[in-house]
């Protein structure tokens, strides 16, 4: 179950700063999804937003950008995970003064991210500084479809070592959806590796060459050209 913490930047009727629920609220859709035997993840990006749901005791934090280190420390010492999806900010941020990329739908966007974009590019350097547990996630659709891969070099140019990135999407990120099955090459487990070109812990690019995908013990043939 997710629900959103806080306010975001797409939203023509809240900002990043905002926060959605007191913390006796916060608590009972937490309790609630525990009691339907349900993980709880919630969207939020201001710090208050992100410790009203550690102190209700989420299983995961979506996104955490404004979370100060302290804030950090305690998703760490309560074993919450952190799934940053920092491409797509990189991606409006890259285009903040590109006039032909805005247009009269996006333009409430366009003002929070030149509000917030030196905080942002700060909160986004952070989590890496700190010994919190991160799970690979991409916020995908709000960015072009296929380029997924570009949340890896993105996590390493903020900080984060290749080895560390490479596990939140395979061991950390099964660890999160409670799949021991997944993200390990051992016996037994479920047969899903994706092959790329070059070595991604010298070279975290190799991340977007993807020479084939095996889901399932079975080989998954790509068109020519056709890019995962």
């Amino acid at each position: 179950m997710k629900f959103a913490g806080g306010g975001g930047f797409t939203s023509a009727v809240n900002d990043p700063d905002s926060t959605s629920y007191t913390q006796a609220e916060t608590h009972t859709i937490v309790a609630t999804a525990t009691d339907l035997g349900l993980p709880c993840a919630t969207h939020a990006l201001s710090d208050r937003a992100v410790r009203r749901a550690v102190t209700a005791g989420v299983r995961s934090i979506e996104h955490g950008y404004f979370a100060t280190t302290t804030t950090y420390q305690a998703m760490e010492e309560a074993g919450i995970y952190l799934v940053p999806t920092q491409y797509v900010q990189t991606y409006f941020l890259d285009r903040l003064d590109d006039d032909t990329y805005w247009d009269s739908d996006t333009a409430a966007t366009r003002r929070n991210y030149r509000a917030y974009a030196d905080r942002l590019r700060q909160g986004l350097q952070r989590p890496a500084r700190t010994g919190i547990t991160m799970a690979f996630g991409t916020d995908a659709g709000l960015f072009p479809h296929a380029e997924n891969w570009r949340e890896f070099p993105t996590l390493v140019s903020n900080g984060f070592s290749p080895l560390r990135t490479l596990r939140s999407a395979t061991s950390t990120a099964a660890a999160l959806l409670d799949r021991p099955d997944l993200g390990t090459l051992t016996p037994d487990a479920t047969a899903d590796l994706v092959a790329v070109e070059g070595n991604p812990f010298r070279d975290i690019t190799a991340t977007g060459r993807t020479r084939y995908v095996m889901r399932n013990g079975h080989l998954i043939t790509p068109h020519p050209g056709a890019t995962f």
